[in-house]
């Protein structure tokens, strides 16, 4: 199998609401876009893309029917200044439900939610502070 592309499908209520949003505040574009179904695409040196669909599409599977919960899903974006971004996507007007903060596993992040109510993690990876990873070795089964 040769894979020419992978991205994540969340079945959604508003699909345009939530391609807004993302295009606003994070700089993706639609590269497909109706008012039932839209294909975002990010800029950057290596481009991702999301979709997003409408819930209740009769001519779906059973399966694609319902929207996603918004903690059942989380969409991370890693970049190389998570400060830079972070002042980046405030002045577009997006507040972080979580502040800007370091994780002793090796993070610096913050997070919104989307229309949607799904989690987006906006993320560097840092260096991890040693004690929590002698602390999580602990904690790893088999050892």
């Amino acid at each position: 199998m040769r894979v020419k592309d992978v991205y994540p499908l969340v079945v959604v209520e508003d699909p345009v609401a939530v391609r807004d949003w993302y295009a606003r505040h994070l700089g993706f574009s639609a590269a497909f876009d109706t008012d039932w179904f839209v294909y975002l695409v990010s800029g950057g040196e290596r481009p991702f893309a999301l979709a997003f669909m409408r819930d209740g599409l009769d001519f779906q599977l059973p399966q694609f029917r319902t929207a996603m919960s918004g903690d059942a899903l989380v969409i991370t974006i890693e970049v190389e200044d998570v400060r830079a971004a972070h002042d980046e996507i405030c002045a577009t007007g997006a507040r972080p439900e979580v502040s800007l903060r370091d994780e002793p596993w090796g993070q610096r992040h913050f997070m919104l939610r989307d229309p949607a109510g799904g989690w987006v993690d906006i993320v560097q990876q840092t260096d991890p502070d040693p004690a929590f990873l002698d602390q999580v070795a602990d904690r790893q089964p088999g050892t």
